[in-house]
């Protein structure tokens, strides 16, 4: 049986293993622990790199081999292999789909990207909370997708002069939320360079067009001079240009965003171009981000190893 533990960091909480048939099958069981910063490698010398994409695990009862999932996992070992030690993945949200039950990560995830769990941090989306089965993402992945024990789903990373806000657009995020005076007070300690990762695209050139609930936390991220934002739900890729939380292209700040929910889940052409869209692709694939002490690169590539958008930026003065 596998373990199930926070990447390079050593853990006071202990886990156990139910093992059960279908319905409830195996599930990681995710102690306590406290809310401090995760710090994954500690060689800040050479990039981090990180590998990531939402919207993953569809089999559908197909068996798990057989699924774009099995193919975007294989292009992420390709990527680790290439990255070294320094290197982990981030998931997007919607993990796995199948109404929220518990066999959606045991079978679909647990067979495709669970092959690399040991590097794995992950990030909530809706159909990880479909039918109540928050319930069954946070067993299957215990303190990976809850650090400090409180059923959250968010936390922070630090690491080669980033901080990497893992936030939680399927629950309360307006600016009175308990989610949002978390970030502000975080905030006050991150590193000079700030992304936040979520699931829902705050701004999108798909067919369901932008989303507007996670607004209050992207002013907050805004103001504190973050410097990008990662996001899926839509199953395509997309870059944007830096924008403020109204949907403005700023050439004096805001942030930049990209959509990545193209991890396995079919996916589906964009319906327009949105004001502030640089780049939209519509492939299997996934965003490889080498992070360094005050700048970042990025690529998408797409399963069969071609690089379909790349480029790199500077990270904003905090003061």
């Amino acid at each position: 049986m596998r373990k199930n533990f926070w990447p390079g960091v050593k853990r006071t909480a202990q886990f156990g293993l139910l093992a059960t048939l279908v319905g409830a099958a195996v599930v990681a069981c995710g102690g306590g622990g406290n809310a401090a910063p995760t710090t994954v490698q500690a060689n800040a010398t050479t990039p981090w790199e990180v590998m990531t994409a939402g919207d993953i695990a569809r089999c559908d009862l197909r068996p798990p081999s057989d699924t774009n999932a099995n193919k975007t996992a294989q292009l992420v070992e390709r990527q680790l292999a290439s990255a070294g030690t320094n290197s982990n993945v981030l998931t997007l949200g919607d993990n796995a789909y199948f109404f929220g039950q518990i066999i959606g990560y045991t079978t679909c995830y647990e067979k495709t990207w669970g092959r690399f769990i040991d590097k794995t941090f992950v990030i909530a989306g809706n159909h990880d909370y479909e039918n109540g089965g928050e319930s069954n993402y946070f067993k299957y992945f215990g303190a990976k997708a809850d650090p400090s024990g409180n059923g959250t789903g968010y936390y922070r990373i630090d690491q080669n002069g980033w901080t990497v806000f893992a936030l939680n657009s399927s629950v309360d995020s307006t600016a009175a939320s308990v989610q949002a005076q978390w970030l502000k007070q975080e905030l006050a300690t991150a590193q000079p360079c700030v992304a936040a990762a979520w699931h829902h695209a705050r701004f999108t050139s798909a067919p369901d067009g932008d989303n507007a609930s996670m607004t209050a936390m992207w002013d907050i991220l805004d103001a504190a001079k973050a410097d990008v934002v990662l996001a899926a739900h839509e199953h395509q890729y997309e870059r944007f240009a830096p924008m403020t939380s109204d949907g403005t292209v700023s050439t004096t700040g805001g942030m930049r965003s990209f959509v990545v929910g193209t991890g396995g889940a079919d996916t589906y052409a964009h319906a327009r171009v949105r004001a502030g869209s640089e780049k939209q692709v519509e492939a299997y694939g996934v965003m490889r981000l080498s992070l360094s002490a005050g700048n970042a690169k990025w690529k998408f590539i797409d399963v069969d190893d071609v690089v379909r958008d790349e480029g790199a930026f500077g990270c904003r003065a905090k003061k």
